[in-house]
């Protein structure tokens, strides 16, 4: 990483810093998540998550439900619809049955 890279990476975390799943609410807001694995895993900002109203949270791209407990989350401040957060789920099904 270069420096340049570094000082964009740590400026987009001052703007977007990470929440405490407490605050997370099944609204379908469009967020990164943060897994506790120890080297403070994050997923690439390329890969987006929500959380439902049934308490899981869902990888959008490709479609999954996720097991692994998130320590924290970060808003991308887009909101998806009811409707597309359905389809989502529904693709989770297929996929994993």
């Amino acid at each position: 990483m270069t420096i340049a890279e570094r000082k964009a990476r740590e400026a987009h975390d001052r703007e977007n810093p990470w929440r405490p799943m407490t605050e997370a609410k099944a609204d379908g807001l469009i967020c990164n998540l943060l897994f506790d694995d120890m080297a403070g895993h994050h997923s690439p900002e390329d890969v987006n998550y929500f959380l439902d109203a049934d308490g899981y949270w869902y990888r959008i791209d490709p479609p999954e439900r996720i097991w692994r407990k998130p320590m924290n989350w970060r808003p991308a401040y887009v909101r998806m619809t009811p409707e597309r957060r359905s389809i989502i789920k529904k693709r989770c099904e297929v996929v994993h049955g």
